[in-house]
């Protein structure tokens, strides 16, 4: 069988591809700004993700294991834009669905305890405005790490 050695004449047609440098530049600028806003969360991450906001792609999700129930704190940000959401939560079989929503101003971090138990947590960002926003360079991330245990309460 020959493989043919040039694109097929529909994919060579398909979506433009957005390269604008200013925007690039402000996105990596943002990514800069969220990282430092993001890895400020103390301990190591189980789930970790950054996307890009608006423009061609935007928002994101993931799924991460969770390696034991607990506690575990869910930090979340966005540069760049006026407002995001980020939903986070598990699915168990014969329990209700009901993920937590955190909405992000994009001015800091929010951060959020939240149990969860043994299995997979997903996170899913989006841009909380309108669906035909331009491409501004605008970022928004996820970090979930298990919560720090309280030091000795003893003394209280």
């Amino acid at each position: 069988m020959n493989k043919p050695t040039s694109e097929p004449a529909g994919e060579a047609a398909s979506a433009p591809v957005y390269v604008d440098p200013l925007v690039l530049e402000r996105e990596v600028k943002n990514y800069g700004e969220l990282d430092r806003l993001l890895k400020a969360a103390p301990g190591p991450a189980i789930l970790f993700e950054e996307g890009p906001l608006d423009g061609p792609v935007r928002g994101f999700g993931a799924t991460e294991k969770v390696p034991a129930a607990g506690e575990y704190i869910v930090t979340a940000a966005c540069v760049g834009a006026t407002g995001a959401a980020v939903s986070v939560g598990q699915e168990h079989p014969g329990a209700p669905f009901r993920p937590v929503e955190l909405a992000l101003d994009c001015d800091g971090a929010t951060s959020q305890v939240i149990a969860l138990e043994q299995g997979y947590v997903f996170a899913h960002l989006v841009l909380t405005g309108p669906v035909d926003t331009p491409w501004t360079g605008a970022v928004g991330g996820v970090r979930v790490t298990e919560a720090v245990p309280a030091a000795d309460e003893g003394g209280r």
